[in-house]
Parts: structure tokens; C-alpha cells; sequence
């Protein structure tokens, strides 16, 4: 009995069950799924490790963007995520907050080419801000795929959405709207 109480202390004091990020899109919405989950539970631990996971630095920036994106982009993008993210680690894991009953995942891809094009009737136009046609033509590394994920009550169509999910080559990771950060 005392080896049981033991071993459940353990579990409950270490660090929030990892999620092991994979490059299929299934992989994305399960991500989606269980962050959501433990935002509505107010698993706070699972909630901040899940969203610092996809968050961006320069260099997992760098991977969604072109080769040879202009520095002075790079560092207003990095500089609106300076201003994006909270520091404090409880305020920053409300950045993926949605109403508690939007269970349902939807993610929807698109090439940067499909978003350059933008075309009515496309999923690039109909799930993808301006925005982020915008950054196609401008900044996005060309032949990737960006995912748009959305949290949504069953049954209705609209939601909270999330911008730019991308695969940097090794986990998922997120531009978000940084369009705001291109030259007006």
C-alpha cells in the first residue's frame, strides 16, 4: 500500500505527461484535442507545457519562413511575439483558450503556393485569413504547409481559430497572426 501512495506521489509531482508531436495532420488535432482538454479541466501544468511546445523562437521562426527572409521582418516577428506572449506562465496559458464547449478540432492545410493563389472555392480562402496570404507572397517558405486549427461547439461551423501551425522538422510549432508584424 505504502509502495502505491509512493509511486502516486511520483506521478503527480512530475512534469505534465509530454505529447509526442508527429508530422501528420491527425498528430496536429489530437494536439489541438488535448489542450483543449486540459485548458476546460484547469490542468494548468499540461495546459503551459502543451502551449510553450508550439511557440516560437527565431530559430523554429526561421523554419517557417523563407531562407532568406529579410532580418528586419524576422525581428518585428519577433519582437510582436515578445509583445504577444505573456510572461507570466498562467497568463500565457490562456493563448489557446476557447469556450469550454467547443469540443470539436478542425485543421485545415494549405500550401504556401495555395495561399499565394488564394482562390475562391479554395480552403486557403475559405479557412485561411488575408492575412496569411499576405505572408505567402512576402515572408512564408515556399512548399510548406501551414495548418489553420479551429475549436468548435459540435454542429456549428464557426469558432476560435489559430493561425500558421507548421512542422518545423521536428515538432509543431505556430506563426500565429504575424502578418500584423509585415510592413503597412
Amino acid at each position: 500500500m505504502l509502495t502505491v501512495l509512493a509511486l502516486a506521489l511520483a506521478l503527480a509531482l512530475q512534469d505534465p505527461a509530454p505529447f509526442q508531436h508527429e508530422n501528420t495532420t491527425l498528430n496536429l488535432k489530437q494536439f489541438a484535442e488535448k489542450l483543449h482538454a486540459a485548458l476546460t479541466a484547469g490542468d494548468t501544468a499540461t495546459a503551459l507545457a502543451l502551449t510553450n511546445s508550439v511557440l516560437p523562437d527565431e530559430a523554429t521562426a526561421k523554419k517557417g519562413l523563407k531562407d532568406d527572409v529579410d532580418p528586419a521582418f524576422l525581428k518585428q516577428a519577433m519582437d510582436f511575439y515578445a509583445k504577444m506572449l505573456p510572461a507570466d506562465p498562467a497568463a500565457r496559458t490562456k493563448l489557446f483558450t476557447s469556450d469550454p464547449a467547443a469540443t470539436e478540432v478542425q485543421v485545415y492545410a494549405s500550401t504556401t503556393e495555395d495561399l499565394q493563389k488564394y482562390e475562391k472555392g479554395s480552403v486557403a480562402f475559405a479557412q485561411f485569413p488575408g492575412g496569411a496570404k499576405k505572408l505567402a507572397d512576402a515572408v512564408l517558405r515556399p512548399g510548406m504547409t501551414y495548418y489553420e486549427v479551429t475549436n468548435v461547439k459540435p454542429g456549428e461551423k464557426y469558432g476560435m481559430k489559430f493561425h500558421l501551425f507548421y512542422w518545423t522538422g521536428e515538432r509543431w510549432s505556430m506563426l500565429g497572426p504575424i502578418w500584423r508584424a509585415l510592413p503597412k
